[in-house]
């Protein structure tokens, strides 16, 4: 079961130039032309400044915000149905908080593991500015009568909808509590995944512990750190995109360096660039000449072991090209989200990196019952696409 909460959020008044991507998505190059604007949530998620000075800077940032109604306070308990719409797609999703109880009890369920380093981040984030800005996207199983409750939502007319990044960005807010209890006995009975967000949702967690040892604390079920900030989604409102190895240096020739990927693979040249059609297929690009890759054993011990970048990892990436951790190696870099393989081959023959493996994406159904299995998926296993903007809603953990 989970625990749902309405929020007292603060909302932005202008959100088409507050709200950003989130902070771990947003390139050096946005980032500055980001900072132009006083008024964008920017100087909250990603503050100027070195070392504990960057911590200072986002809470002067976030009471600045507030001082002067850049910001400002919803005091009626409320959740929040939130859609995107382009010519290609739609998704849509509650914003609410949801029990962080449900996440040490494993409710909330992880499919990979936090790292030290952004988990410590955005710990000290937290605990020097105590709000959310970002979302932490999670996902249930498919439901028809929650899924209702978002179109009953949507009669209302919504409060927000502008443009930005391409994309439509609808926000409606439900403040009757008749409509967030039934939501809450809907969820009742359910598990929620987290798709997007591991290190927010673990740092938030930390923070909750750090408040529960607090002297003196009483009545703790109403807190607002109790809470996480999520976007709670049906698993068939999800669109997942490949996340794509790029390897910069190749030590040994081609021809041996092929020679190796036939103990794994099938290889079949190809006469242009493509992108696979199915799970076990991979397209290489290697020095601008195109190979598809087929996995040739496809029998294997777990669900996390079958994916693709699982078995690149433990076959060609590990002992091939002797990266052993792809979070800490300079040889290998990620993209994700691109469709076109046209874009993805610039990076070999524009940016001098030396192949590509452009991956064909992991299903929703593996994510969960890998989650459910308790078994993790490797890092940058997954680029869910469109990314929910941060700044919608803003959670403040400050005890009332």
């Amino acid at each position: 079961m989970v625990k749902i909460s309405a929020l007292k959020p603060y909302l932005p008044k202008e959100p088409q130039t507050f709200c950003t991507n989130p902070y771990d998505v947003i390139e050096n190059e946005e980032e500055l032309e980001l900072k132009k604007n006083p008024n964008s949530l920017i100087h909250l998620i990603l503050p100027d400044g070195e070392g504990d000075e960057k911590y200072k800077n986002a809470k002067l940032a976030y009471e600045r915000f507030k001082d002067m109604d850049i910001i400002h306070r919803f005091n009626t308990p409320s959740i929040f149905l939130y859609r995107q719409e382009s010519n290609d797609f739609t998704q849509q999703g509650f914003i609410l908080g949801i029990s962080l109880q449900d996440y040490e009890d494993g409710n909330i369920v992880k499919h990979e593991h936090t790292r030290e380093k952004p988990l410590k981040d955005r710990m000290k984030h937290i605990e020097a500015t105590k709000v959310a800005a970002g979302l932490v996207w999670t996902v249930y199983q498919s439901d028809q009568k929650i899924n209702e409750i978002q179109e009953k939502i949507k009669e209302k007319d919504p409060i927000f909808d502008f443009n930005l990044y391409d994309y439509r960005h609808i926000l409606w807010q439900e403040t009757d509590d008749k409509i967030i209890n039934e939501l809450a006995q809907f969820l009742v009975k359910k598990k929620v995944y987290i798709a997007d967000g591991h290190h927010r949702a673990a740092s938030a967690a930390k923070f909750r512990e750090i408040q529960l040892k607090k002297p003196n604390i009483e009545q703790t079920e109403n807190k607002p750190w109790n809470y996480l900030l999520s976007y709670l989604a049906s698993d068939d409102q999800v669109r997942i995109l490949a996340y794509n190895r790029v390897v910069r240096h190749l030590k040994e020739d081609d021809k041996e360096f092929l020679r190796k990927l036939q103990d794994t693979y099938d290889i079949v040249p190809a006469k242009k660039a493509f992108n696979p059609k199915s799970k076990h297929e991979i397209a290489l690009c290697l020095r601008g000449n195109w190979f598809k890759l087929n996995v040739k054993n496809t029998s294997f011990d777990s669900r996390a072991a079958s994916l693709d970048v699982s078995i690149l990892q433990e076959k060609v990436i590990s002992p091939i090209l002797h990266i052993k951790d792809i979070r800490a190696s300079d040889n290998i870099f990620f993209v994700g989200g691109i469709h076109d393989p046209e874009e993805l081959e610039k990076y070999v023959i524009n940016k001098r990196s030396t192949l590509i493996f452009n991956l064909f994406p992991v299903d929703i159904k593996d994510l969960e019952y890998i989650a459910d299995s308790g078994d993790v998926m490797p890092p940058k296993s997954t680029w869910f696409d469109p990314k929910l903007l941060s700044g919608l809603v803003l959670h403040d953990l400050k005890d009332k």
